[in-house]
């Protein structure tokens, strides 16, 4: 009888240190917000910031690894991240062209009912981030083309509208897919 009573006394104060020794072990936290005074977004661990120089807009650069960056633009002339038009070019055309690299170009036998948007590399989607109207692209085959978002109208900047990008090209897929979904934390903040 002694030793249950003693037993009994003991669980609940070994419950209690369990509970108080977890509790000081807090997971650490996967995400980390970059702030760049304009804006700012929440990205994995381990992307860092990396300043760039602007003529124009102001412009920098995220490290996301070794390998993969995705840059930014916020200013009057910030590409609007639309794809040009595949250049197609009849195989029958090309032996009349002085053109040695043809790396650039899709060679068909017959334009005739060839459609050029399937020879485009990128999706094109429409969301709203922060309030606003956003373009975002993706690539239609993973690691193949440009992941990125574009405003058109942030803010009034100056004489102009101040529009904004950020974008990578050729992101390894599980950087575009992390990529994708830090894009959906966008914040933006005016400054001026």
């Amino acid at each position: 009888m002694f030793r249950d009573f003693t037993f009994m006394k003991i669980i609940p104060r070994l419950l209690l240190l369990l509970t108080i020794g977890c509790a000081d072990h807090k997971p650490k936290a996967d995400n980390q917000t970059l702030d760049f005074g304009s804006f700012s977004i929440v990205t994995p661990n381990g992307w860092t910031k990396v300043k760039a120089q602007g003529t124009d807009s102001y412009v920098g650069r995220i490290a996301i690894d070794n390998i993969d960056t995705i840059d930014f633009d916020l200013g009057w002339y910030s590409n609007t991240l639309t794809e040009r038009e595949p250049q197609i070019i009849e195989r029958s055309i090309l032996k009349d062209l002085d053109v040695l690299d043809t790396s650039q170009f899709f060679i068909v036998d017959s334009r005739k009912g060839i459609d050029p948007d399937k020879f485009k590399k990128n999706n094109i989607s429409w969301d709203t981030i922060d309030g606003r109207k956003a373009k975002i692209v993706f690539p239609r085959k993973p690691g193949i083309g440009t992941t990125g978002i574009y405003i058109d109208s942030l803010w009034q900047g100056g004489a102009d509208v101040d529009r904004f990008n950020l974008y990578g090209d050729n992101l390894k897929p599980a950087n575009e897919k992390l990529f994708l979904q830090a894009l959906k934390t966008l914040k933006f903040h005016k400054t001026k």
